[in-house]
């Protein structure tokens, strides 16, 4: 069974963001899924994935943000940071021998809070613009993808 249902509230109208977030929390079932199996294996796997995803999914957000002309980028990047920073700390737990399922619950606990309320709060804020941009000159989303998640496919 899985931990967190994806809602269409927490879509914020851009796809490519809205897949790549509910592509982060099927991390977060897996996450979860492990803790349920007792599977230490894949708890290291998911969250190397887990963490690789989140970091690239950021990098394109704050391109698109960019390219939109987001007047918030900065803040909204410093926001991230801090995050990526929390899950930096949370790996090392994992590889220097804490608990695993421990870290793998905080990490689920804290990434599903912290994921809805960022959406709710700060993406909903740049989806329009990101959406009137997107509109004016989608050329380039193909080349972010490439580069960041190695595909010009909507990043899955």
């Amino acid at each position: 069974m899985a931990y967190f249902d994806w809602d269409s509230s927490l879509d914020i109208g851009v796809d490519l963001i809205d897949s790549q977030h509910r592509r982060i929390m099927d991390y977060v079932n897996d996450l979860h899924e492990a803790i349920q199996n007792n599977d230490q294996e894949l708890v290291f796997d998911v969250m190397e994935r887990l963490k690789d995803y989140t970091f690239d999914h950021f990098a394109f957000e704050e391109q698109l943000m960019e390219k939109a002309g987001y007047p918030l980028l900065e803040p909204h990047i410093q926001v991230h940071h801090r995050f990526c920073s929390r899950v930096d700390e949370l790996n090392e737990l994992l590889r220097t021998g804490s608990d695993p399922f421990g870290v793998a619950r905080k990490t689920r606990n804290d990434l599903t809070r912290w994921l809805i309320e960022h959406i709710k709060q700060e993406d909903h804020n740049y989806a329009a613009l990101v959406r009137k941009a997107l509109r004016q000159e989608s050329s380039w989303v193909s080349g972010a993808l490439r580069k960041i998640f190695g595909t010009d496919q909507k990043a899955s």
